[in-house]
């Protein structure tokens, strides 16, 4: 390369590195004074057409700000998710005024987009476009949305769009309890869910107990390197009996998809789904749920108070559960 070659390479390579300190120190942008862009506009983000609105999900809907060369070069390959889950999730702040985008959110998801991992994290794009269609509140969002809950990576993302959806999504309800009632009978996967929970669980309350130690007996040192016999002999001492780490350990074993399938029943307001929730008191890993779905009742239906009592009397319900249930007992004067 020639000299003359090598200094105009040089000159565009410290004008991009400029270019892409300057966007890294500007003061941020308030988004307070901005305005909602129109819904077309979004929709054209969600098809392909451009990319002009931020894809961070506290900064939706804000235009999304000028790429220097190298930061273009970096994150051009992901656009492909980004843009299309930065619209999504501008739809869905914009709730029911977004309804007139509901055909193109129908369109993205037959799609088949997926979520997209890219070693660092998760990018949630077909998550985010089945919040965008809950969040309307448009009743020809349901039965697309209700139509993916037996796709189990789409399932917690569907219960939550249908209790945003509430009472329109009331005659997909019945699929919603059949869902929720064969999670229940899948005690094998429930107990392998919880028992790699656990595992997580005292792998790192094990690692905080070597720190903790050694930040007593080494007060001037501020990182430490835990050896595997150090790690070994903790996980030993782990007490497992203590209320701080029975609740740490119910909090854990929550089943998030069943609980979403809960709260999806509670706001469709499904009366003929009250027994499911019943039974669902049983199920520890979603009786905190059930409880706090039976309190929003204006009367407790048929066996819900024996159910309630058996919680109370439960070896194996957790502290949070077996508060739950006092409360919506001692809530009806029983």
């Amino acid at each position: 390369m020639s000299a003359i070659a090598n200094q105009w390479f040089a000159i565009l390579c410290a004008t991009a590195l400029l270019v892409g300190c300057e966007r890294s120190t500007a003061p941020p942008t308030s988004q307070a004074n901005v305005p909602l862009p129109s819904v077309s506009d979004v929709v054209g983000q969600l098809e392909g057409h451009h990319c002009r609105f931020a894809v961070e999900p506290l900064d939706a809907c804000a235009p999304r700000p000028l790429r220097g060369p190298l930061d273009w070069a970096f994150t051009r390959h992901e656009d492909r998710w980004t843009c299309p889950t930065g619209a999504a999730r501008c739809l869905g702040k914009m709730g029911p005024s977004a309804r007139p985008a509901v055909p193109a959110l129908i369109k993205a998801l037959a799609s088949g987009i997926k979520d997209h991992d890219t070693g660092d994290g998760m990018i949630p794009v077909r998550s985010s476009i089945i919040e965008a269609l809950g969040r309307t509140g448009d009743v020809l969002a349901v039965d697309p949305v209700a139509d993916l809950l037996p796709n189990e990576p789409d399932a917690y993302a569907v219960l939550e769009a249908l209790a945003a959806l509430g009472p329109p999504a009331a005659h997909r309800a019945h699929d919603v309890s059949k869902f929720l009632e064969t999670r229940i009978a899948d005690e094998v996967g429930r107990q392998a869910r919880c028992a790699r929970a656990v595992q997580q669980l005292d792998y790192l309350l094990a690692n905080d107990a070597v720190v903790e130690r050694l930040e007593r007996e080494r007060p001037a040192q501020t990182r430490f390197l835990v050896s595997p016999q150090e790690h070994a002999t903790a996980l030993a001492a782990l007490d497992r009996t203590t209320p701080r780490y029975r609740e740490a350990r119910e909090g854990r074993c929550r089943d998030l998809v069943g609980e979403a399938a809960l709260r999806a029943l509670a706001a469709m307001q499904c009366e003929a789904c009250l027994a499911t929730v019943v039974a669902a008191l049983a199920t520890p890993d979603i009786a905190l749920q059930a409880a706090w779905s039976l309190r929003a009742q204006p009367a407790l239906p048929q066996g819900a108070e024996r159910a309630l009592k058996d919680v109370l009397a439960s070896p194996i319900h957790g502290p949070l559960a077996k508060q739950a249930a006092r409360q919506v007992l001692d809530g009806i004067g029983r």
